[in-house]
Parts: structure tokens; sequence; C-alpha cells
């Protein structure tokens, strides 16, 4: 099958699963979270408990409608006149930008959403999050630009490094050393937390595969087609058990 096909249908899945999605989530109770802001009330030396803001709420549904439609528009896209040729060159030329505009954004709306369901709202550790994993995507386009097989893999160790740090940060809240409130995650937030976690790794290394050219013989087309698998089990998994986490905490639909 070739990428042009393959791009109409799995665009056609993720819009079908965005339209089926949105209908869930329209007719369940909404599930908003928190995003907050924190003032200091005193010096630093003080002790004094900072203020803290509510400033806005998230619709982790609308935000799950959000996830598929990205993909869905960029694959459908690319199987139109309108990109399809550029596309065919981008992949003649062993890179893709157009793939690492749509993965920058959905992964990084992917994360911030999951470091707000293990109980981070600060605004300003959110918008690093989401920045840091911006980041590391930009570092793997730059990285593809150096060519195939790589001469240096400097962009993706770095990558990688700065790819660690929202996970280690969410990590912090899941494991909460030193609580005491006892509460524990509803376990489809873990649930969600450990694959996507998983799914964010295998596309690391489907991409370290493509940059190294491992096994002898494996092509850009193959890691493409790597990557669009990887990208609609990713978006479908995390849509659907946002479903399953709505349902579940709001009692179901209204």
């Amino acid at each position: 099958m070739n990428l042009r096909t393959l791009n109409l249908i799995m665009g056609l899945l993720h819009l079908v699963q965005a339209i089926v999605v949105a209908v869930i989530v329209t007719q369940a109770l909404h599930l908003l979270l928190p995003v907050t802001v924190e003032y200091p009330t005193g010096a630093p030396d003080t002790g004094l408990e900072p203020e803290s803001l509510l400033i806005g709420s998230v619709n982790i549904g609308v935000a799950a409608v959000i996830v598929l439609l990205l993909p869905a528009v960029t694959h459908l896209l690319i199987a139109s006149p309108l990109l399809a040729a550029r596309y065919q060159r981008s992949i003649v030329q062993r890179c893709s930008p157009i793939r690492w505009i749509e993965y920058s954004l959905s992964s990084s709306i992917m994360i911030f959403l999951i470091a707000q369901l293990n109980g981070i709202t600060n605004a300003g550790t959110l918008v690093l999050i989401y920045s840091v994993q911006s980041a590391l995507i930009i570092l793997l386009w730059l990285q593809e630009r150096i060519g195939t097989p790589a001469r240096t893999l400097r962009p993706f160790i770095v990558g990688s490094i700065v790819g660690i740090v929202p996970w280690g940060v969410i990590a912090l809240h899941v494991l909460a050393p030193g609580a005491t409130s006892g509460y524990d995650q509803p376990v489809w937030i873990r649930l969600l937390t450990v694959t996507l976690l998983l799914l964010f790794f295998a596309f690391g290394v489907n991409q370290w595969l493509g940059f190294r050219e491992i096994p002898t013989g494996r092509t850009y087309a193959t890691e493409e087609r790597g990557y669009l698998l990887l990208s609609l089990v990713t978006k479908a998994a995390f849509a659907w058990q946002v479903v399953a986490g709505i349902l579940s905490t709001t009692g179901g639909v209204t």
C-alpha cells in the first residue's frame, strides 16, 4: 500500500473516531481540569502560604476530540491533491516536516492533559511541560534534517533527555513522596499515564531505528509507515481512555 493511500485511511480512521468521541462527550457530563496560578503573599522567608487562583479550566473531552482531529486533518490534506506531491517529495528527500508539525501539536497537548490528570494545575508548570515536549519534537526534526544514516545523534540524544523531563515531573505527582493524605488517583488515570509513556517511548525507538537505518535495508517509507501506525494507536488509546474515564467519573451520559 502506498503512503498516500495509507494517509487517506489513517485520516478517515482518525476522523470517524473524532466524530464518535465528540458525540459521546457532548452527551456526557463535562470533566473539567483546573488551571491555577499562585502569587506570593509575603517575602520568601515569612512562611506565608501563596495565594492560589483558578484562572481557567480545560474540558478534557473536547481536548480528546482535538487530539483526533489534528491528525485527521493532516492525513487527509496529505492524501489530497493540495499536499500529495509535496509530501511525496519530502519522502524522497527523507524529511517530512508535515509529520513533525502535527506531532509537535498533538503530543504536546496530550502530555499537557496527562499532567493535569495527575494533579498538576499550575499554569506555569503546564506551559513549561507543553513547551518542553514541543522542543523535543523540534530536536527530532533537526536530527532528521542532518540526514540518514545520521553522522551524529546529538540532537536525538539531547531531545531524549529533554523529553524525559515532563515525565519526571508527572512521576513526582504520581508517586507523591511524603504525601500524607492517602489519596490515590483513579485506575484509569494510572493506566492512561503508563500506556502513553510506553507509546511515546515506542515512537522514540521507531525514530532511532530510522536515524540509524536499523535493521539494514530499512527505508524512510518504512519509518513513515511505523510512525503512521504509532500515531493512530497513540491518539486512539488516549482518546478512548479519556472517554472511559469521563463516563466512569461523571456517571455516564446526561
